[in-house]
């Protein structure tokens, strides 16, 4: 079954998505970016295996990790995150090719899902990921896990890039334990979780350490009993 959309909606469709321009498809390509936002927004995993930050941001990622977080621990909601990022992919790209960047970038998430199987992994930025460590994930943040990742992640790398022989992806790691004290609901910390990831990533890319950044956020949002 085939449809057609209105001017006025196409209008609205190429004022959101402006890469349309000039494209023999835009029609149909303008539909199933609009389709793939919505998808990623539900938590549909992208072509890498990761979650989108829409997920995050606007989806319902971390509701079970809300929900088991408060009612089990009196101190506030917890949750410990490794961010990632490969410092050499546009170079990368355009040794290689997009095509293989995109499988690197498979890689890697298969990687990280190898180390931390229940763990979210979310893809916060263009080339940059997030494991998210909550109460799902039954483990904690350990020292193990960013020494596995440093040696892992350029092997998986390698073993999809065309030419071999490159010269090794440098990656930056960075290692983060949120404290979220009294949230209202879950709906606000996804984009927190999101703002301290990006944040973290700075901070490493600008000094790389390899302790833990201890972030506690005091919001008392909970309602007093009358």
């Amino acid at each position: 079954m085939s449809f057609t959309i209105s001017e006025q909606s196409e209008r609205a469709l190429r004022h959101l998505f402006p890469r349309a321009a000039g494209r023999p498809d835009a029609p149909t390509w303008l539909v199933d970016q609009l389709v793939d936002a919505e998808l990623h927004r539900a938590g549909h995993p992208d072509p890498t295996g990761a979650f989108q930050a829409l997920a995050l941001n606007q989806g319902t990622l971390l509701k079970e990790e809300y929900d088991l977080s408060t009612h089990g621990h009196a101190d506030g909601w917890v949750l410990e995150a490794i961010v990632i990022d490969p410092r050499e992919l546009t170079v990368f790209n355009m040794h290689h090719g997009f095509p293989a960047g995109d499988l690197a970038l498979k890689a890697m998430v298969a990687t990280m899902k190898e180390l931390v199987p229940r763990a979210k992994i979310v893809r916060t930025h263009t080339d940059g990921f997030a494991i998210l460590i909550g109460p799902t994930a039954d483990t904690k943040l350990e020292p193990r896990f960013v020494a596995a990742l440093r040696s892992a992640l350029p092997r998986a790398v390698e073993a999809v890039t065309p030419a071999k022989g490159a010269a090794p992806m440098g990656f930056t790691l960075g290692q983060l334990r949120l404290t979220v004290v009294d949230p209202p609901n879950w709906q606000l910390l996804g984009p927190l979780v999101w703002a301290e990831c990006e944040r973290l990533h700075l901070i490493a890319r600008r000094k790389p350490f390899e302790g833990v950044l201890e972030r506690r956020i005091v919001l008392d949002g909970r309602l007093p009993e009358l």
